[in-house]
């Protein structure tokens, strides 16, 4: 007791030095309460005060357990098993074997055959031929002449007249006065121009003109005559009769009945029977306790500050410009007649009107302005503003709290119940049947039927006939009508144009600016004005034109022509091919079979099957369990108070 209380004293001396070596004094007997917060609020030390203190100590108890052994013994039993055999008994049958016999048969059929022969035949049809016929046509016609008057007249009208009233508004406005710096560039482009030229080519080309031939052709052809002739044939056939016989037949066979035994079997057997003990004893339990200190601590985080850089950059842009080009019209060819005139015919005493030649004249159409855009490329330096993030680190100081866990042990004292197993020997008899199998032997008349083919020989005569053909030799004349293609030979001239296109280069000296903006505050006073309609009469002369049409009648002759169609009935011959059928008889084989019955004979095993009972001897393990007491040590704590002196603070 004296070591193991030296043993505590020693580690709780050990703590306190190692916690804090103001805290503790003479070898941890005596022990300060923790320091306060600030030392003002401590009073000096006063008397001290007696405390006791919890000390554990460990002991040491023997215990009996109970220990089950489990042992195998080897055991014999017999079990019986049923065996089969099987024996294949032989069996003599009759079967109906079919013999296939194949003979060959002459089959007689018509086919109609097409014949196609060519005929020509007249054809009339009409055609209508045109008769052109002219003849000399008067016609009146009138024209009228304009006169034109001119008068004036007074129109009265309303017009409103706008009151207009005017008045001052200041308006502030910014404005971005541009400073122009003024560049010049050539530009040097090339131009396709045109050109146009037509020439001659000569073309020859074949033309196939058909020629038509009449010709005349002998076509020999056979036909075949069909010639049937009869014949006797004698065909010799079997046929088959049943017979049927009854038969009876023995056959053994083995059957088993079981048949029962009873017997007694003693068995031992070992019951284990609890004994519960109640035991008490200590244990020690570890309490927790959090205390908190603040410690102070350095935390950097991280700050995003906008930073803007700017850089020049060249930049490829251009406008456009617009270019004005004059594109001459086209020249046109236009016919105008002069003015006729009236010409006296003595023979009818009339006048008659005769207009004018006519005249070919070229003319210039008038041109015009076409306007086009014209890309002027040009570089310009501008500057870009980019705006990125940069991350500024922040130190902050911070007064952070740690939790420390203060440990304190108690001995608790606990109850336990021990149950111990106490073995008890016992004996039970059990009723067990043997079953064993005995055989006996049985026999059964089974009956059976047996058929039996017998052949029977006939022969009968048949007719047939054979058919053969028999050629006959024509001759057929058909005409024909060839057509044979004669070439000809032609030439045309054919006007072709080329075009193809001329460069030719062009400078242009482009002016272009460059502009930056500059930002300006004005203010802009701007005069309004209010503005009212005011109506007011007013008198004006209108200069109008009348215009009036004076007829004049007048008459020409022209001269027509009049198409008539007049009938022609003409004869064609027209090719008409017709078509007809002629019988043909053909012969072919046909390859036909007849089946026939031939009685066989065959053996075959019947399996017959028998069951016999084998006994057989097993060994199989019977398990045995047994318990034994074993003791064992148990280790437990006692919890004894010391005195302890602790300074006291008023």
């Amino acid at each position: 007791m004296r070591k193991q209380l030296g043993l505590w004293l020693l580690a709780l001396g050990g703590l306190a030095g190692l916690a804090e070596p103001a805290r503790a004094g003479h070898c941890g007997a005596i022990k300060y309460p923790r320091r306060c917060v600030t030392p003002d609020q401590c009073a000096p030390p006063a008397a001290s005060t007696v405390h006791y203190q919890a000390v554990y100590e460990n002991h040491q108890q023997t215990c009996m357990r109970p220990v089950y052994r489990t042992e195998y013994t080897p055991e014999t039993y017999t079990t019986h098993r049923t065996v089969r055999e099987t024996n294949y008994v032989t069996e003599k049958y009759t079967v109906q074997r079919p013999v296939v016999e194949h003979f060959d048969t002459v089959r007689t059929y018509t086919v109609m055959r097409p014949v196609y022969e060519t005929h020509y035949q007249q054809q009339q049809y009409t055609v209508l031929r045109p008769v052109t016929r002219t003849f000399q046509v008067a016609i009146p016609y009138s024209t009228f002449r304009k006169e034109v008057d001119h008068h004036v007249r007074d129109v009265c009208q309303t017009v409103w007249k706008p009151c207009v009233q005017e008045y001052t508004v200041a308006i502030p406005y910014c404005v971005m006065r541009p400073v122009v710096e003024e560049h010049t560039r050539t530009y040097n482009y090339v131009v396709n121009r045109p050109v146009t030229e037509h020439y001659q080519v000569p073309v020859n080309y074949t033309v196939m003109r058909p020629v038509y031939e009449q010709h005349v052709r002998e076509i020999p052809y056979t036909t075949y005559r069909v010639v049937r002739e009869p014949y006797c044939v004698e065909v010799p056939y079997t046929t088959y009769r049943k017979e049927i016989e009854q038969h009876v037949r023995e056959v053994r066979y083995t059957t088993w009945h079981t048949e029962t035994q009873q017997y007694q079997v003693a068995i031992p057997y070992c019951t284990v029977r609890p004994v519960y003990e109640t035991q008490s004893y200590c244990v020690p339990v570890t309490t927790y306790r959090t205390e908190v200190d603040y410690v102070p601590q350095t935390r950097v985080h991280y700050v995003t500050e906008p930073v803007v850089t700017e850089r020049v950059v060249k930049v490829n842009s251009g406008r456009w410009e617009t270019v004005t080009e004059y594109v001459p019209g086209p020249v046109v060819t236009r016919i105008s007649r002069s003015p006729g005139t009236c010409v006296f015919d003595p023979c009818t005493c009339t006048s008659r009107y005769v207009p004018g030649c006519l005249t070919r004249e070229t003319v210039q159409c008038p041109g015009r302005t076409v306007c086009k855009k014209v890309w002027v490329p040009q570089e310009e330096c501008r500057v870009v503003r980019e705006c990125r993030t940069v991350c500024k680190p922040v130190c902050t100081t911070v007064q952070v709290p740690v939790c420390r866990k203060v440990a304190q042990t108690e001995m608790r004292t606990c109850s336990r119940t021990v149950c111990t197993m106490v073995k008890e020997e016992h004996v039970r008899y059990e009723t067990r049947t043997r079953c064993y199998k005995v055989p006996e032997e049985c026999v059964k008349h089974v009956p059976y039927t047996t058929c039996r083919i017998v052949p029977e020989q006939h022969t009968r005569t048949e007719t047939r006939y054979r058919c053969y053909t028999v050629p006959e030799h024509h001759v057929r004349h058909q005409c024909y009508t060839t057509c044979r293609m004669v070439p000809e030979t032609h030439c045309k001239m054919v006007t072709r144009t080329r075009c193809y296109t001329v460069p030719e280069v062009k400078t242009v000296c482009v002016p272009y600016k460059t502009v930056r903006y500059e930002k300006e505050e004005h203010v802009r006073y701007v005069t309004r004005r209010h503005c009212q309609l005011v109506p007011e009469q007013v008198t004006r002369q209108v200069h109008y034109t009348t215009c009036r049409l004076v007829k004049e009648d007048h008459v020409r002759y022209e001269t027509r022509c009049v198409t008539e169609r007049v009938p022609e009935v003409c004869v064609r011959e027209v090719p008409v091919r017709t078509c007809r059928l002629v019988p043909e008889e053909r012969h072919c084989v046909v390859r036909q079979c007849r089946v026939n019955y031939v009685c066989e004979e065959r053996v075959r095993c019947v399996p017959h099957t028998t069951c016999k009972v084998v006994a057989e001897q097993h060994c199989r393990m019977v398990p045995r369990t047994t318990c034994t007491m074993e003791p064992y040590t148990v280790n437990y704590c006692v919890k004894r108070y010391v005195p302890v002196c602790v300074p006291a603070c008023p």
